[in-house]
């Protein structure tokens, strides 16, 4: 449901020449006269706290109990988003009843954390965006952020998904706890009994027996050849995505099977044994401090052997 997707933050020059010794990519701190922590605070100080529209795209947004470290360079909190523009019935799943009928006018808002970490000497930062069922609030936010940063600096903000090129090394040891498939075509039967309980998406989850494991290595499943290889070419044709959930020291975290492992993108799915969660969504302090270990793990990932801490 919850799931936490990290993205590298840039500042490209178009105008730079290597010819010249020129570097593409500005040091975050030094975009010209100006320091991208800096640009980023003023400008979510300066949206305030009330609710603002997108026409365009017929959203509605505002950052919500946004707090900055400036030690460490971080900013947390909350960036709240919706859209409008369709009229249509809120239900009781339990009794099937109406009970809110939403004007053409309403959006529905949903709280999305948000975390920057800007390193003083870098040229690249990292962002950790909130997702819900797979939505997210990173499109939004970074034309917001990118209109700005141009505007003031004349350069290109850029925030791209962090693959687990470098990650995934540290990952593909680890076992593999339960594997995924979505919109599962196979044994019709199966997927009957699913339909009939109103589901608009069918997953299964394949789990290992007691005391066992699902194959040796998550790596394994990855590597042509192996059991745990051919059992994913077998499966592939049967549903959408295939996805393992592998477990290493206590941490979990999701990965695509049937993309090369140098191409993953990191998807992690909130831990509900280190999270809280009060009526579906994740206690604030509780996810803060679930964050701030994956925002450890990405910065030793990007930065490795020069000890940043945060």
């Amino acid at each position: 449901m919850h799931s936490i997707a990290p993205y590298s933050i840039r500042c490209f020059n178009p105008y730079s020449d290597p010819k010249k010794g020129e570097e593409r990519y500005a040091v975050l701190d030094k975009v010209g006269q100006f320091d991208v922590y800096n640009l980023f605070r003023d400008f979510i100080v300066a949206q305030g706290n009330k609710f603002r529209i997108v026409e365009a795209t017929q959203q509605v947004y505002r950052f919500y109990g946004v707090k900055f470290y400036d030690e460490t360079r971080e900013m947390t909190g909350w960036f709240e988003a919706g859209y409008y523009g369709v009229k249509n019935d809120i239900i009781d799943i339990e009794t099937g009843n109406v009970d809110f009928e939403k004007a053409q006018n309403n959006a529905e808002i949903i709280k999305h954390y948000v975390r920057f970490y800007i390193p003083v000497g870098f040229d690249e930062g990292i962002a950790l965006l909130q997702s819900y069922k797979g939505n997210g609030i990173k499109t939004l936010l970074h034309d917001l952020l990118r209109e700005n940063f141009n505007k003031v600096t004349k350069r290109t903000l850029q925030m791209n998904p962090l693959a687990y090129k470098k990650a995934f090394k540290v990952w593909e040891e680890a076992n593999a706890k339960e594997i995924k498939l979505t919109k599962f075509l196979g044994m019709a039967d199966i997927t009957d009994q699913l339909t009939r309980l109103g589901h608009k998406e069918q997953q299964l989850i394949v789990k290992p027996p007691s005391r066992g494991k699902l194959g040796n290595k998550l790596k394994d499943f990855f590597t042509p050849g192996s059991e745990e290889y051919e059992v994913v070419e077998f499966l592939r044709p049967l549903c959408a995505q295939i996805k393992a959930v592998a477990e290493l020291d206590g941490k979990k975290r999701t990965f695509t099977i049937g993309r090369p492992a140098e191409e993953q993108i990191c998807e992690i799915l909130l831990d509900e044994d280190e999270v809280d969660m009060i009526a579906g969504n994740p206690e604030p302090k509780s996810l803060h401090k679930w964050c701030t270990s994956l925002l450890q793990e990405f910065i030793d990932s990007i930065y490795p052997g020069l000890k940043v801490k945060i």
